[in-house]
């Protein structure tokens, strides 16, 4: 996300934008690699002329240190603006995930937000009400009735579903990279 203000350009680094900047994600298309490749020319092109970068994580400053650029601070409130919802009385135990859809490659997609380690996390907990979030629902209807939320990211910068829930007292599951399911069924058993 890109603002420009009193004539300073700024930059927000929010996540697997920062990723892109290190490494090729694993299962991607020859054609989403040459773009990969022409941002970071452009980056490094630009990045002089840029007065101030933000990232909303440490870990998403350390990896842009690593790839070169320095004035990095770390804005830990941009991306929180949220409500706090009244729990809804319901039946179960409603288990939230986040798998984005409408994207082209699937299984990079899956593979980035964790969904080998929630198909698991399914299968070990069948008696939970297991609900995908894409992106489209109205979250004012979701968080009185949500109980748990899982994201076993493996990469991320701050998740702002993750932030919403600590606000609305719930818990959840979330990993920066390396998921450990382990450490999940640990959480879900105390459901």
């Amino acid at each position: 996300m890109t603002t420009i203000k009193e004539n300073s350009m700024k930059i927000l680094w929010t996540g697997s934008d920062v990723m892109y900047m290190l490494r090729y994600p694993p299962f991607v298309r020859f054609r989403f690699k040459v773009k990969i490749f022409v941002m970071r020319i452009m980056v490094k092109l630009i990045s002089p002329f840029i007065q101030e970068h933000y990232a909303v994580s440490e870990n998403l400053k350390k990896e842009l240190h690593l790839f070169g650029i320095k004035n990095v601070e770390v804005d830990q409130t941009a991306l929180l603006h949220t409500n706090i919802y009244d729990k809804v009385k319901h039946d179960g135990i409603n288990v939230y995930y986040y798998l984005p859809s409408g994207k082209n490659n699937t299984k990079f997609i899956e593979w980035l937000y964790g969904y080998d380690v929630i198909q698991k996390a399914m299968i070990k907990f069948p008696e939970h009400n297991w609900i995908r979030l894409d992106g489209s629902a109205d979250m004012s209807k979701v968080f009185p009735i949500m109980d748990f939320y899982v994201r076993p990211n493996r990469h991320d910068g701050r998740a702002r579903l993750k932030l919403e829930c600590e606000i609305n007292n719930i818990p959840y599951y979330w990993s920066q990279e390396n998921p450990d399911f382990e450490e999940l069924c640990k959480v879900l058993n105390t459901l």
